[in-house]
């Protein structure tokens, strides 16, 4: 992946701003790091097939570069990235910049073969830091189960994955997608309009060894809050 990265200033009125020694007094002077992919994700290879970089390789990016702090990434528009391919980025609840596609007319008008993906970020959310809270080490053993859920289109990962989570017995830990599937010809199992989400979930008792019936019924609970939210069913 060929990609860059740089910093820039944005200038915007804003009557909170106060003069001092490096700002001045009704102009906000915000500063931005914003970064490119253009070109394969990744070297050639016998064991991969050509890929180019796409909006889940810059995402994940993303996500290394804000880490351990979990960004969310919500359906926008940005003037320069193309409707419909492009999303804000949200760190706690606040947009902090956007990620995606390059706009077309600004595509054709550089010549470009391939759309390259692009990202701008606040530079001072990205520097943010907390400080590190220590965690004891489980005593317990975690089991993970995965599940193949069949959802429409329309359902967003973050949402998917936030139902799962959303566990009263606390024993889902973590929920992680790590495959997604769509005929290239629309099936019974997976009709038009659908996709099929293959999910881990990750089990955890701090307090006990988790038993298969506890397991199966905490597995099953998830797939349920998945359909009653969002119409999920498992893929048969």
């Amino acid at each position: 992946m060929q990609s860059t990265g740089f910093g820039a200033l944005r200038i915007k009125r804003d009557a909170s701003v106060q003069a001092g020694d490096s700002t001045v007094q009704g102009i906000a002077q915000p500063t931005r790091v914003a970064g490119l992919a253009y070109g394969p994700a990744v070297e050639l290879q016998w064991s991969q097939s050509d890929k180019a970089s796409d909006f889940f390789d810059l995402k994940g990016d993303i996500e290394a570069l804000l880490a351990p702090r979990a960004a969310r990434f919500v359906r926008a528009e940005h003037p320069a990235m193309h409707p419909g391919r492009c999303a804000a980025v949200e760190l706690d609840g606040t947009v902090i910049g956007h990620i995606g596609e390059l706009h077309p007319k600004w595509r054709q008008a550089y010549e470009l073969q391939h759309a390259p993906m692009l990202f701008e970020l606040d530079l001072e959310a990205v520097q943010r830091r907390g400080v590190p809270v220590a965690k004891p080490v489980p005593r317990q053993q975690a089991v993970s189960r995965d599940l193949a859920l069949v959802v429409s289109e329309q359902v967003s990962h973050d949402a998917l994955i936030a139902t799962l989570r959303a566990d009263a017995a606390g024993l889902v830990r973590e929920a992680t997608l790590f495959d997604m599937f769509k005929p290239a010809t629309p099936t019974a199992d997976i009709p038009a309009g659908h996709r099929s989400l293959a999910i881990r979930l990750e089990l955890l008792d701090d307090d006990a060894t988790l038993t298969d019936e506890r397991i199966a019924s905490c597995t099953a609970e998830a797939v349920g809050r998945a359909q009653a939210a969002h119409g999920a069913r498992l893929r048969a």
